[in-house]
């Protein structure tokens, strides 16, 4: 799934390629994943975004923004697969769930894999989106400083003290971290994904979030990780330090070998040893 170094460079990337170019043509596929959200019906989208231009494209955590000319927003979200440019002439691919043509010829493609979220909606639908309207603080901006992110914590651990990785991967706390890079976050901070918010000394706050900080700068810089594919095709240079590759493999610092565990819904990549 796309998080928020992906997301960034698609935004980025469709910024440069498609700002001020209208839509002519747009089909959501009758054959999509039972978990691709469109709104409105797909009758009625593709009918409203034809003859939209695009004033401009950004991201907020998962989620990606185009405004519209003629008001509203084009917005795309917590999903994973393939967003792909392609020239006038290039063969489409066979599996797709949603085409759009613009006015120079090109083409993009969207292919989900397991869930997402394609939809026309007013800047108040977007305030009030269960998920897209409830973003906590983006991780690289300025904003997001030490103190704040130890008073976060400090609120949930008053409340419901949930354990690390829930904390992280819930958009309305820090936007943007998903179990993928959540493996490397922890890793450098030497936690469990399993201790819970309020055991963190001051110190492993301060800790964690400059791995957090430092983690996705990192990430955004390389264009995401190398398993994931951005507008033109291209993989990432951001090489995960623990994934599903690492597991069995020796710790990049205490050469114990990498374990894998199921928790939470998703699997995590830890260091007996160091993340304690």
């Amino acid at each position: 799934m796309f998080e928020m170094p992906e997301v960034q460079t698609l935004a980025r990337q469709m910024n440069e390629e498609l700002r001020g170019r209208e839509v002519v043509a747009s089909r959501v596929s009758e054959a999509r994943p039972k978990f691709l959200f469109v709104s409105p019906e797909p009758a009625v989208f593709d009918q409203e975004i034809v003859g939209q231009r695009l004033a401009g494209i950004s991201s907020e955590g998962k989620w990606i923004f185009a405004k519209l000319e003629r008001g509203g927003n084009l917005m795309l979200g917590e999903f994973g697969g393939r967003l792909l440019l392609h020239a006038p002439w290039d063969e489409l691919p066979r599996k797709r769930h949603w085409t759009v043509e613009f006015d120079d010829g090109t083409t993009v493609t969207l292919t989900i894999q397991m869930w997402g979220f394609v939809g026309l909606l007013s800047d108040r639908e977007i305030a009030a989106h269960p998920y897209a309207g409830t973003l906590g603080p983006s991780p690289l901006d300025r904003s997001f400083t030490v103190e704040q992110f130890a008073h976060l914590l400090d609120s949930e651990a008053t409340g419901k003290n949930p354990p690390i990785k829930a904390f992280l991967t819930h958009e309305a706390n820090i936007c943007g971290i998903g179990n993928g890079y959540l493996q490397d976050i922890l890793f450098r901070a030497r936690l469990s994904p399993k201790r819970k918010v309020g055991s963190l000394t001051p110190q492993e706050k301060e800790s964690l979030h400059a791995s957090i900080v430092a983690t996705l700068r990192q990430a955004v810089q390389l264009g995401g990780r190398d398993t994931e594919i951005d507008l033109y095709g291209e993989r990432g240079a951001y090489v995960p330090l623990l994934d599903k590759r690492a597991a069995g493999k020796p710790c990049p610092d205490c050469r114990t070998p990498i374990g894998k565990i199921n928790y939470l819904g998703g699997s995590c990549y830890v260091c007996p040893n160091c993340q304690m």
